[in-house]
């Protein structure tokens, strides 16, 4: 009943020519490889890195300006409070108000930075590095205040890590 090979009829003990097929593993095998494509698909975002090439000059070319430094923000979180450090070597410390941290006094901080000469019109990108015991929740208001004070690109580490 389930094997594809036909049974000899007819005349001469020829075999039919027609046979039925089993299509019930074949479906089970697109199953599982269908469900398996689904759930890796996820996975193809997760490691995707946008790269871009920056763009050179002539080579003989004497007109190239020296590159401008490039300012790092970063931010440290930790049980104390924060600390907003600039690649140029100020630090900013936001101490704790009471048993909360200062998200107000974090907010003027930023805007400053966005407001300050040397750093960038159009640097988005700020570094956000916490302490393992900083509660999930107060990184995750702390990421929507930077994000609301115009740095929207940001790199969230432990505070050992890079």
């Amino acid at each position: 009943m389930g094997g594809a090979a036909p049974t000899p009829t007819g005349k001469g003990g020829k075999k039919a020519l027609d046979a039925s097929v089993n299509l019930v593993p074949f479906i089970d095998l697109l199953s599982c490889c269908l469900a398996f494509l689904l759930i890796t698909a996820v996975w193809t975002q997760l490691a995707r890195m946008d790269v871009t090439q920056k763009g050179q000059g002539a080579a003989g070319s004497t007109d190239e300006k020296p590159p401008e430094p490039v300012i790092s923000l970063t931010l440290f979180i930790d049980k104390d409070g924060y600390t907003f450090a600039t690649s140029a070597g100020e630090t900013t410390p936001i101490p704790m108000q009471g048993e909360d941290y200062d998200y107000a006094k974090l907010a003027d901080v930023l805007k400053h930075v966005r407001d300050n000469p040397a750093v960038p019109a159009d640097k988005r990108d700020i570094a956000v590095k916490s302490d393992d015991a900083v509660i999930y929740n107060k990184i995750i208001r702390t990421m929507d205040i930077v994000i609301s004070s115009g740095f929207p690109d940001i790199g969230l580490s432990d505070k050992g890590g890079g």
